[in-house]
C-alpha cells in the first residue's frame, strides 16, 4: 500500500510539475491502446463516429469499482445512440493479468486496455482514479471529473454533434 501511495504521489509531482492536465475544451491528443482482446484502439478509430467515453481506473481503486454499475448504466443506454466506453488501466501497481481478472470478475462488457507505462495516463494529464472523460464525436474533452456523469442525457445530443 506504501508504494502504491508513493509511485501515486510520484505521479501527481511529475504531472503538477509538467502543468498540463488535459481539460475541458481542448482537443483530446492521439492514443493508442491494445485491448484486453487483443482490439487497436486509437483516438481516429473513435472520431466523428460519436462520443467516447473515457474510464482512467486501476484494480486496486475502490471508487472505480463502486462507480461500475454506472458506467455499465451509461454504456447500455447510449451505447446504441454511439456512446463508446473504453477503460484505461492506468498501469501503476497492475498488471495486464490483474486487469483481464477483473474485467471477469465484474463483467466489464466494455474495451479495457492496460496502459503500459502510463503512456496515455500522462498524456491526458490524469493523476488519481477514476478520472472519467467524455469527448464529442470530433474528440475534444467536454467532461472530466472524478464522478460518472448523472446528467448525460441532458447532453448527449451535443455530444454527438
Amino acid at each position: 500500500m506504501l508504494r502504491a501511495f508513493c509511485i501515486a504521489a510520484l505521479l501527481l509531482l511529475c504531472t503538477a510539475a509538467s502543468g498540463f492536465a488535459l481539460e475541458v475544451g481542448e482537443a483530446a491528443p492521439a492514443f493508442s491502446l491494445t485491448s484486453s482482446e487483443g482490439a487497436s484502439l486509437n483516438l481516429d478509430d473513435f472520431k466523428d463516429k460519436g462520443p467516447l467515453m473515457m474510464v482512467f481506473w486501476a484494480t486496486w481503486c475502490p471508487v472505480c469499482k463502486e462507480e461500475i454499475p454506472q458506467i455499465k448504466k451509461i454504456a447500455d443506454e447510449f451505447g446504441p445512440r454511439g456512446l463508446a466506453v473504453v477503460g484505461v488501466n492506468v498501469g501503476v501497481n497492475d498488471s495486464p493479468r490483474k486487469m483481464a481478472a477483473y474485467k471477469k470478475k465484474y463483467n466489464l462488457d466494455y474495451p479495457v486496455a492496460f496502459d503500459k507505462g502510463s503512456r496515455v495516463t500522462k498524456t491526458f494529464g490524469v493523476v488519481g482514479t477514476p478520472t472519467i472523460m467524455i469527448l464529442d464525436k470530433r474528440g475534444v474533452v467536454r467532461y472530466r471529473s472524478a464522478a460518472v456523469p448523472d446528467d448525460l442525457g441532458e447532453h448527449f445530443a451535443r455530444l454527438a454533434e
